[in-house]
Protein backbone atom coordinates (compact mmCIF):
# COMPACT_ATOMS: atom_id res chain seq x y z
CA UNK A 1 0.00 0.00 0.00
CA UNK A 2 1.28 3.46 -0.87
CA UNK A 3 0.30 6.40 1.32
CA UNK A 4 0.77 9.86 -0.11
CA UNK A 5 1.43 12.43 2.61
CA UNK A 6 0.68 16.09 2.01
CA UNK A 7 3.21 18.19 3.91
CA UNK A 8 0.81 21.15 3.84
CA UNK A 9 -0.80 19.48 6.86
CA UNK A 10 2.40 20.10 8.84
CA UNK A 11 2.37 23.78 7.89
CA UNK A 12 -1.26 24.15 8.94
CA UNK A 13 -0.98 22.06 12.11
CA UNK A 14 2.65 22.09 13.33
CA UNK A 15 2.14 19.99 16.49
CA UNK A 16 1.52 16.69 14.69
CA UNK A 17 3.75 13.65 15.16
CA UNK A 18 4.65 11.19 12.40
CA UNK A 19 1.92 8.68 13.30
CA UNK A 20 -0.74 11.37 13.18
CA UNK A 21 0.61 12.63 9.85
CA UNK A 22 0.49 9.14 8.35
CA UNK A 23 -3.01 8.62 9.68
CA UNK A 24 -4.19 11.91 8.15
CA UNK A 25 -2.47 10.93 4.90
CA UNK A 26 -4.52 7.75 4.79
CA UNK A 27 -7.74 9.61 5.47
CA UNK A 28 -7.06 12.38 2.96
CA UNK A 29 -5.87 9.87 0.35
CA UNK A 30 -9.12 7.97 0.66
CA UNK A 31 -7.13 4.75 1.14
CA UNK A 32 -9.14 3.70 4.15
CA UNK A 33 -12.11 1.95 2.52
CA UNK A 34 -10.13 0.40 -0.34
CA UNK A 35 -7.37 -1.60 1.31
CA UNK A 36 -7.24 -4.37 3.88
CA UNK A 37 -3.71 -3.25 4.87
CA UNK A 38 -5.24 -0.19 6.52
CA UNK A 39 -6.21 -2.23 9.57
CA UNK A 40 -2.57 -3.20 10.08
CA UNK A 41 -1.46 0.43 9.94
CA UNK A 42 -4.30 1.74 12.11
CA UNK A 43 -3.44 -0.86 14.74
CA UNK A 44 0.06 0.66 14.93
CA UNK A 45 -1.32 4.13 15.68
CA UNK A 46 -2.13 4.71 19.33
CA UNK A 47 -5.58 5.66 20.58
CA UNK A 48 -4.07 8.83 22.06
CA UNK A 49 -2.90 9.96 18.60
CA UNK A 50 -6.35 9.39 17.13
CA UNK A 51 -8.04 11.07 20.11
CA UNK A 52 -5.76 14.08 19.65
CA UNK A 53 -6.80 14.39 15.99
CA UNK A 54 -10.46 14.18 16.98
CA UNK A 55 -10.00 16.79 19.75
CA UNK A 56 -8.29 19.14 17.27
CA UNK A 57 -11.35 18.68 15.01
CA UNK A 58 -9.25 17.30 12.14
CA UNK A 59 -11.14 14.00 11.86
CA UNK A 60 -14.45 12.55 12.94
CA UNK A 61 -15.11 8.97 14.03
CA UNK A 62 -18.27 7.29 12.80
CA UNK A 63 -19.17 4.03 14.54
CA UNK A 64 -21.33 1.49 12.77
CA UNK A 65 -21.63 -1.84 14.50
CA UNK A 66 -18.17 -3.04 15.44
CA UNK A 67 -16.29 -0.92 12.91
CA UNK A 68 -15.17 2.69 13.12
CA UNK A 69 -14.76 4.86 10.05
CA UNK A 70 -12.67 8.02 10.23
CA UNK A 71 -13.38 10.96 7.95
CA UNK A 72 -11.65 14.32 7.48
CA UNK A 73 -13.41 17.41 8.78
CA UNK A 74 -13.98 20.58 6.79
CA UNK A 75 -11.21 22.20 8.85
CA UNK A 76 -8.66 19.64 7.63
CA UNK A 77 -9.87 19.67 4.04
CA UNK A 78 -9.76 23.46 3.80
CA UNK A 79 -6.21 23.50 5.24
CA UNK A 80 -4.79 21.22 2.54
CA UNK A 81 -7.04 22.11 -0.38
CA UNK A 82 -5.22 24.19 -2.98
CA UNK A 83 -6.59 27.67 -3.63
CA UNK A 84 -7.02 26.71 -7.29
CA UNK A 85 -7.52 23.47 -9.11
CA UNK A 86 -4.14 22.17 -10.34
CA UNK A 87 -5.25 22.25 -13.95
CA UNK A 88 -6.24 25.91 -13.53
CA UNK A 89 -2.72 26.66 -12.27
CA UNK A 90 -1.27 24.72 -15.21
CA UNK A 91 -3.57 26.59 -17.60
CA UNK A 92 -2.55 29.98 -16.18
CA UNK A 93 1.15 29.16 -16.58
CA UNK A 94 0.81 27.94 -20.18
CA UNK A 95 1.44 30.69 -22.76
CA UNK A 96 -1.70 32.03 -24.45
CA UNK A 97 -0.05 32.47 -27.84
CA UNK A 98 3.38 32.62 -29.46
CA UNK A 99 4.75 34.21 -32.59
CA UNK A 100 5.97 31.53 -34.98
CA UNK A 101 9.12 31.98 -37.06
CA UNK A 102 7.05 32.93 -40.13
CA UNK A 103 5.48 35.82 -38.19
CA UNK A 104 2.11 34.19 -37.63
CA UNK A 105 0.41 34.16 -34.24
CA UNK A 106 -0.34 30.69 -32.90
CA UNK A 107 -2.73 30.16 -29.99
CA UNK A 108 -1.60 27.37 -27.69
CA UNK A 109 -4.48 26.85 -25.24
CA UNK A 110 -7.06 25.19 -27.53
CA UNK A 111 -9.04 22.09 -26.50
CA UNK A 112 -9.31 23.21 -22.87
CA UNK A 113 -11.86 20.60 -21.81
CA UNK A 114 -9.93 17.76 -23.43
CA UNK A 115 -6.72 19.06 -21.86
CA UNK A 116 -8.38 19.31 -18.43
CA UNK A 117 -9.66 15.74 -18.70
CA UNK A 118 -6.28 14.41 -19.87
CA UNK A 119 -4.39 16.35 -17.15
CA UNK A 120 -6.73 15.11 -14.40
CA UNK A 121 -6.58 11.54 -15.73
CA UNK A 122 -2.79 11.63 -15.91
CA UNK A 123 -2.39 13.08 -12.41
CA UNK A 124 -5.21 11.15 -10.78
CA UNK A 125 -5.48 12.27 -7.17
CA UNK A 126 -1.74 12.82 -6.92
CA UNK A 127 -0.98 16.42 -6.09
CA UNK A 128 2.72 15.56 -6.41
CA UNK A 129 2.28 14.58 -10.06
CA UNK A 130 0.28 17.73 -10.82
CA UNK A 131 2.90 19.91 -9.14
CA UNK A 132 5.62 18.06 -11.07
CA UNK A 133 3.93 18.76 -14.41
CA UNK A 134 3.60 22.45 -13.52
CA UNK A 135 7.25 22.55 -12.47
CA UNK A 136 8.33 20.96 -15.78
CA UNK A 137 6.21 23.46 -17.71
CA UNK A 138 7.76 26.36 -15.79
CA UNK A 139 11.22 25.03 -16.57
CA UNK A 140 10.50 24.63 -20.28
CA UNK A 141 9.04 28.13 -20.59
CA UNK A 142 12.01 29.67 -18.75
CA UNK A 143 14.45 27.73 -20.95
CA UNK A 144 12.68 28.74 -24.16
CA UNK A 145 12.59 32.38 -23.02
CA UNK A 146 16.37 32.29 -22.39
CA UNK A 147 17.05 30.69 -25.76
CA UNK A 148 14.53 32.79 -27.68
CA UNK A 149 12.73 29.68 -28.90
CA UNK A 150 9.31 30.26 -27.34
CA UNK A 151 7.88 30.34 -30.87
CA UNK A 152 8.49 26.59 -31.08
CA UNK A 153 6.37 25.81 -28.01
CA UNK A 154 3.80 23.03 -28.56
CA UNK A 155 0.11 23.54 -28.09
CA UNK A 156 -1.15 22.53 -24.66
CA UNK A 157 -2.87 19.43 -26.07
CA UNK A 158 0.30 18.24 -27.82
CA UNK A 159 2.45 19.03 -24.78
CA UNK A 160 0.23 16.86 -22.61
CA UNK A 161 -0.50 13.97 -24.98
CA UNK A 162 3.09 13.67 -26.21
CA UNK A 163 4.34 13.57 -22.60
CA UNK A 164 6.69 16.49 -23.20
CA UNK A 165 7.38 16.76 -19.47
CA UNK A 166 9.33 13.49 -19.60
CA UNK A 167 11.97 15.07 -21.84
CA UNK A 168 11.96 18.19 -19.70
CA UNK A 169 12.39 16.27 -16.43
CA UNK A 170 15.43 14.49 -17.88
CA UNK A 171 16.84 17.85 -18.91
CA UNK A 172 16.14 19.25 -15.45
CA UNK A 173 17.99 16.34 -13.85
CA UNK A 174 20.89 16.71 -16.29
CA UNK A 175 21.13 20.44 -15.55
CA UNK A 176 21.24 19.69 -11.82
CA UNK A 177 24.05 17.14 -12.33
CA UNK A 178 26.01 19.61 -14.47
CA UNK A 179 25.67 22.30 -11.84
CA UNK A 180 27.00 19.94 -9.20
CA UNK A 181 29.91 18.72 -11.34
CA UNK A 182 30.82 22.06 -12.93
CA UNK A 183 34.45 23.01 -13.41
CA UNK A 184 35.83 25.07 -10.58
CA UNK A 185 33.17 24.16 -8.03
CA UNK A 186 35.34 21.69 -6.13
CA UNK A 187 37.68 22.90 -3.41
CA UNK A 188 41.00 21.16 -2.94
Amino acid sequence: MIIEIDTKVLDAFPGLNSNQLIFLGMILGKNQPKYQDVRKIVSLISDEDISYLISQELITAIESGESITYQPTDKLISAVKPEKDYFDVFYDVYPVYVMRSDGSKSYLRANVNKCRHFFNTKCGKSSAMAEHLIKCLDYEIAKRMREGSLGYMMTMWNWLTRSQWEAIEEEMQDTTKQAVNSYGTELI
